[in-house]
């Protein structure tokens, strides 16, 4: 028992192929007879189908051989209950009624008799003819159920709201009794209701004529002859087909028993021809694998690989797995080169981060000892470091700058060039002159050797803190929101002037302001109206005004922490595309306290 599990573990895929290729053949057995038998009842549902189009074709030509064939129907339909003398399955009353009618009424012929002739008969002339010409249509049902074998073929009347049935024609073999029961033969006005799917499949005779359907056991076909009396006039028949099905399924049995027996026998032979020239060869490359993984011993692996000399596809997997020994051992060098450097590198980028983090002002409040107004700001990069930025520092004793930007593009570059920007901005406002003059000075000086084509967008007040009166510049920045004291946060919509670094020469717009004790300023980067979400839908502004004007009141570090909770919150997870920064002024006068 033991040897056998082991000899089991040591062929295992040719185990699983061999119960593979026994179950495969299995269920390919029972599909075929499966799929056969299908096939068969195709065929004769085929067969039935054409043969059935054919016999209610025929019925119909006969029929309609007779001129007056609508008057006859007509006739039968009124005077169905008026005990007609009809013979169903002879005719000896009815040929003696016909040469004594025809003897009667020289000049006229059954087939030829029009209905304005007949309507000049007398009522028992008419009720006459109406019998010859019912008897001659029944013997040819007759004979017709007779050839071919049919389980039923009738006429029905059917009214237009196809919910009764009246028969007129039911063709018989001498099988069954004439009569109105179940299993009966009928007779000339037998009264039935119409099934739902009967009523459906006749309502549709009158788009498509000739239809037909079939259940498991049965194959009926319909046909719309004509209407007549505000009744719809139809053909049926019904084959049985579960005789003729088990007389196929029973020659089916021998092909299906032969076809699957040469497939084992071809199996048989297959699994053999696949055990000795591609299991034993593959059980090989995998023992060298293995080795491979525990050892690392290349050279040795690919000895034995080369003995495999086979010029196919498992040739070329032991060609492979020696190329790839290779090929590994290569890339376990460089993957070790490429992990050092890589942890150089996001070294070097969390010292940069600290350094551009350092850049800004994060110390609050930042001029404790001036009361009149108070200030708050945030970064948050979408990469280690960004290119938005922030800065606020006092041009003299009465006098501090407010800016916020945003540098085109993302990462490294767009981080150094915002050091430049920042730099520029700081360093010409220490000089002195109009805000005009200083945007004018630094965007020249950004616009030369801006090989790169970057470009920043800068919002960039000066207020004075004793009276409030301040000047702002936006070059292509995000609109400004104010808060009036005792108001809510509403967005300064304004005509602004080009970005910095875009061309040289560009002259900016300066536009005059006045805050208000209480009044607020809250300025931002477009990482916060397009943040986006799941859906790619955006922030918007809209949101952010709503966030804002939750507690317009609050401390400033909470309303910009209250805003981003509601961006992450909108974000649900999504990925940050953009860097988000935020700075809110708050003016207080010269009464003012710090908060």
């Amino acid at each position: 028992m033991i040897l056998k599990v082991k000899l089991m573990k040591k062929n295992a895929l040719f185990t699983q192929i061999t119960i593979f290729f026994l179950i495969g053949l299995t269920m390919t057995a029972l599909l075929s007879g499966t799929i056969m038998k299908r096939i068969a009842d195709k065929n004769v549902l085929r067969e039935r189908d054409a043969l059935s189009s054919g016999i209610l074709a025929d019925v119909e030509k006969s029929m309609k051989e007779y001129q007056a064939y609508e008057w006859v129907f007509d006739y039968l339909l009124v005077h169905s209950s008026d005990g007609l003398d009809l013979e169903y399955d002879s005719s000896e009353k009815t040929d003696i009624k016909e040469a004594e009618f025809l003897r009667g009424q020289p000049g006229l012929t059954l087939t030829g008799a029009t209905a304005d002739q007949l309507n000049k008969l007398s009522a028992e002339e008419q009720k006459i003819f109406a019998e010859i010409i019912y008897n001659h249509w029944m013997r040819r049902l007759n004979d017709m159920k007779r050839s071919y074998a049919a389980s039923f073929l009738y006429i029905v009347a059917v009214d237009d709201n196809y919910a009764d049935g009246t028969f007129l024609l039911t063709a018989s073999d001498g099988t069954r009794a004439r009569g109105t029961g179940f299993d009966d033969a009928y007779i000339l006005g037998k009264q039935v209701q119409v099934t739902p799917d009967q009523a459906e499949t006749f309502r549709n005779l009158k788009v498509q004529n000739d239809r037909f359907v079939y259940s498991q056991d049965y194959a009926d076909r319909y046909r719309y002859l004509f209407r007549i009396n505000e009744m719809n006039v139809i053909t049926g028949m019904t084959f049985e087909i579960a005789s003729i099905r088990s007389d196929v399924e029973n020659q089916l049995l021998p092909n299906v028993t032969y076809n699957t027996a040469l497939q084992f026998l071809l199996s048989a032979f297959y699994l053999i021809y696949v055990f000795f020239f591609a299991f034993k060869p593959l059980k090989k490359i995998k023992e060298n694998v293995q080795e491979y993984a525990e050892t690392k011993n290349s050279e040795k692996v690919r000895a034995q690989l080369s003995e495999i000399h086979y010029k196919n596809e498992i040739g070329d997997l032991a060609r492979g797995v020696s190329a790839m020994t290779e090929e590994i051992d290569s890339h376990l060098l460089e993957i070790q080169r490429i992990t050092t450097e890589k942890e150089r590198i996001g070294a070097e980028l969390n010292i940069a981060k600290k350094i551009q983090a350092d850049m800004l002002p994060n110390i609050f409040p930042p001029f404790p000892q001036i009361g009149e107004f108070n200030i708050y700001a945030t970064m948050r990069p979408a990469k280690e470091v960004g290119g938005d930025f922030y800065d606020f520092f006092m041009v003299d004793k009465t006098h501090i700058a407010l800016v916020i930007a945003d540098v085109s593009g993302k990462g490294v570059p767009a981080a150094l060039f915002m050091v430049i920007a920042k730099s520029a901005i700081k360093n010409r406002t220490m000089l002195g002159g109009t805000l005009g003059e200083i945007f004018r000075d630094v965007n020249n000086q950004l616009c030369a050797n801006n090989t790169a084509d970057f470009f920043v967008t800068v919002w960039m007040a000066i207020v004075d803190i004793e009276t409030g009166k301040g000047i702002s510049i936006n070059a292509g920045h995000e609109h400004s929101v104010v808060r009036r004291a005792d108001g809510n946060f509403e967005l300064q919509r304004y005509q602004h002037s080009l970005p910095l670094a875009v061309m040289d020469g560009t002259k900016f717009k300066e536009r005059e302001f006045k805050l208000n004790p209480g009044d607020r300023i809250f300025v931002y980067t477009d990482g916060v109206p397009e943040a986006n979400n799941q859906k790619d839908e955006l922030f918007g502004t809209d949101r952010m005004l709503f966030s804002l004007n939750q507690d317009p009141e609050a401390p400033l570090q909470d309303i910009l922490h209250q805003l981003q909770k509601d961006i992450d919150r909108f974000a649900e997870g999504a990925e940050q595309f953009d860097d988000i920064t935020m700075l809110i002024f708050d003016y207080l006068g010269e009464n003012g306290e710090q908060k």
